[in-house]
């Protein structure tokens, strides 16, 4: 299991990449410019989580958000319980 950081908007290939080759054990959390792809209908069998914090300052409602939410605190959670991290 790992957690992934996806931290780049919807354009950047790395990021695709990432997001794609998760399995379905891994954990990725989307924060900063990677709230952008919470817009989208992803396709990796990875459970998906987005920082609330980044998401609403970039003008959208949490309704607008396609994967759950989380706070900083939830993504510090995920952090601790991940023996690998993948940025």
């Amino acid at each position: 299991m790992a957690l992934v950081l996806v931290k780049y908007g919807t354009d950047h290939p790395v990021e695709k990449l990432k997001i794609r080759s998760a399995k379905a054990e891994d954990k990725i959390v989307l924060i900063q410019n990677g709230v952008f792809w919470a817009l989208e209908e992803l396709e990796t069998p990875a459970k998906v989580y987005t920082i609330k914090d980044d998401f609403l300052a970039r003008g959208y409602s949490e309704e607008d958000s396609k994967v759950p939410l989380i706070t900083y605190s939830g993504f510090i959670d995920l952090l601790e319980g991940e023996e690998k991290f993948i940025g």
